[in-house]
């Protein structure tokens, strides 16, 4: 579900539990990866002129990418890398949900409205704002990562009540 802002949080009330390291460090470790996120900023952040990266057939790669990249990254400096993906969102999720629909149709508003102003500014803002991870960019990871021989877990709602006990 995520916490809003959490290293901000971390940092304010534990500063000790906040340490920046090289990458190196974490040699011959495995490091859980939250898929989501991850695609998420690949969606928003590997674009070529302010367009996402698409085919031939016009879906889009840039997930596809950054996943790749960052993979290769991680496998260069020694990391064993495990992506999770998530499940169905829990039902105590539904009202933060709800908050994201409602932000995306006004953001639809702005975006019509700064093209029509031609604000090219504004207009990428608003549509980075409507990037929203699907099934088939999960799908399309889970399937890279396979052929790259990288390991992934899917996780319910279930399995984390569990765990976290």
């Amino acid at each position: 579900m995520g916490v809003h802002q959490l290293s901000k949080v971390i940092g304010d009330h534990a500063p000790k539990a906040v340490k920046n390291t090289e990458i190196k460090s974490y040699f011959g470790r495995k490091v859980a990866i939250d898929a989501s996120m991850s695609i998420y900023q690949f969606l928003i952040a590997v674009r070529q002129e302010g367009n996402t990266l698409t085919n031939a057939d016009g879906e889009f790669t840039s997930h596809l990418m950054g996943m790749f990249y960052r993979t290769i990254r991680m496998i260069d400096n020694g990391i064993k890398p495990v992506y999770v993906f998530e499940g169905r969102p829990p039902s105590m999720k539904a009202g933060e949900l709800a908050k994201r629909s409602e932000r995306r149709v006004e953001s639809t508003r702005e975006l019509a409205k700064a093209e029509a102003e031609d604000d090219l500014e504004a207009v990428e803002k608003f549509t980075k704002r409507l990037v929203k991870v699907t099934p088939q960019h999960n799908e399309d990871c889970k399937l890279l990562l396979k052929l790259m021989g990288v390991p992934h877990v899917n996780v319910s709602d279930t399995d984390v009540a569990r765990d976290s006990v």
